[in-house]
């Protein structure tokens, strides 16, 4: 929440001990198992996308 805060409109931003500390927890989470992990191509892959007016988005996933 304390990063979503600082998007808002007209909401100064203020980078306090509450923002570093979610920023290092939202890093460590994106950088850690499972999220970065490498493919086995002997497993088979799942494409899942989504697409809108707007944009499109897809993820390749194994099990």
């Amino acid at each position: 929440m304390p990063l979503t805060q600082l998007t808002r409109k007209g909401q100064a931003f203020v980078w306090d001990e509450k923002c570093e500390t979610s920023f290092l927890e939202l890093k460590r989470r994106l950088t850690s198992a499972p999220v970065l992990i490498l493919p086995n191509p002997k497993e088979p892959f799942v494409v899942y996308c989504d697409a809108s007016k707007m944009g499109l988005g897809g993820v390749l996933m194994q099990n």
